[in-house]
């Protein structure tokens, strides 16, 4: 079944794990941060033994629910994947600028050393430059090729939030709702219960009196006996219809509340799955909000213009850039034009212990996007497997159901 075997191998650089092992440690206090915290909310599997299986409906709705949380942990791992390999591929390259040869590293690093230089003398002829730090603005050009639509996503990604925790708040609401009624419909069952209890042993004892009081005082207790026992029927009678009904409205009550926990299942996923996207945005963009980012982003685009100008004053910087982008294009490595802007990152090996740390950090925050769904979708598939291994009559359609996902 595809859907159970669509992750791939998205760990394919060995040699970077056992760096960040290494050099790092998967406990390091690196990594402890906000950035790589979320809260997330734990997913509450409906208790099988609450589910009417031999219902249709409810066991069919019962499937799908546990398919819509595979096909979401599955799409989002895919997701994750993805960028997984492009932060793996950018940490290979710091592994081959690391591992060259002497000669074509001092030639890497005199070529890097001398576009520093001159981005440094053209900086000494601007007076308008300054208004975003060297940092924030070398962080904007990493991801200018991404703007301004990343900046559109990660608003549309905060509005999402806002709505997958109303609908959490709503359905948290509606479920403790159900629950205080089901819990009503349960005292009202056990309370009829009781008042049958109480009426049997009162019109016993009742005709028990009557009967000695027939035997030894030989009056007629013919009257009382009728009307002992038609007032017990009657009690009883509308006992069980009591019963009856609440017990009815209990089963109803924990049909809906299996329907909430599922739909809540759901959700919970899709909130922990766009509160871990947002907060890897923000960690790679290096803001805290889509305001920051945009305001951030102003301010680079104001600056790169007046950067520019520069640039076309200063042919010198080009060709050291050319010169820097062939020696990097003689070590392969796989994004050369992205290292023309890490530069720093080359000549100083500092800067590329920072850059690792920020790399390896980002590469945790997928790891932990990935492993979150994974389990959570393998729970599920289990129990799916679980439903066709118990109920071998509805196997076929509860596989049905599955290939519908595929």
């Amino acid at each position: 079944m595809g859907l159970f075997s669509r992750i791939k191998d998205w760990i394919t650089a060995k040699d970077i794990e056992e760096y960040e092992d290494y050099e790092y440690g998967r406990d390091n206090d690196y990594f402890d941060d906000g950035y790589m915290k979320a809260d997330i909310p734990e997913v509450e599997m409906i208790d099988r033994s609450e589910v009417d299986m031999s219902s249709k409906h409810l066991r069919q709705r019962y499937v799908k629910n546990l398919c819509d949380l595979m096909a979401e942990c599955t799409d989002e791992i895919e997701s994750a994947s993805k960028e997984y390999k492009y932060v793996t591929d950018y940490l290979r390259d710091c592994e081959i600028i690391d591992q060259i040869p002497d000669d074509s590293g001092s030639r890497l690093i005199r070529a890097a050393e001398n576009v520093i230089r001159i981005m440094d003398k053209s900086q000494i002829h601007t007076t308008k430059l300054g208004r975003i730090s060297e940092t924030k603005y070398n962080q904007m050009l990493n991801i200018a090729p991404e703007m301004p639509r990343a900046l559109e996503e990660l608003r549309e990604h905060e509005d999402y939030r806002e709505i997958v925790r109303d609908d959490l708040k709503k359905l948290e609401g509606e479920k403790v709702s159900r629950q205080f009624m089901r819990s009503d419909a349960r005292v009202k069952e056990l309370s009829c219960r009781n008042i049958a209890v109480i009426t049997i042993f009162a019109t016993a004892f009742v005709m028990i009196i009557l009967l000695l009081m027939k035997f030894m005082f030989e009056m007629n207790v013919m009257p009382g006996f009728i009307i002992a026992a038609a007032l017990g029927s009657i009690t009883l009678a509308l006992s069980f219809s009591s019963f009856v009904n609440a017990r009815s409205i209990e089963k109803h009550l924990t049909s809906q509340l299996n329907q909430i926990i599922g739909k809540q299942n759901t959700i919970k996923i899709k909130y922990v799955n766009i509160q871990n996207l947002i907060t890897y945005e923000y960690g790679k963009y290096h803001v805290n909000s889509s305001e920051e980012l945009s305001y951030v982003w102003g301010l680079y685009e104001t600056e790169k213009a007046e950067r520019e100008l520069i640039r076309r004053m200063s042919h010198e910087l080009d060709a050291a850039e050319e010169e820097f982008k062939r020696e990097l294009l003689n070590i392969n490595v796989n994004f050369p034009t992205l290292w023309l802007h890490q530069a720093e990152a080359v000549a100083d090996k500092r800067e590329m212990v920072e850059l690792r740390h920020e790399l390896v950090a980002r590469r945790q925050g997928l790891r932990k996007r990935i492993a979150y769904n994974t389990d959570n979708r393998e729970a599920a598939k289990q129990e799916v497997q679980d439903l066709v291994m118990k109920y071998p009559n509805y196997a076929n359609e509860i596989l049905d159901i599955v290939g519908s996902y595929e």
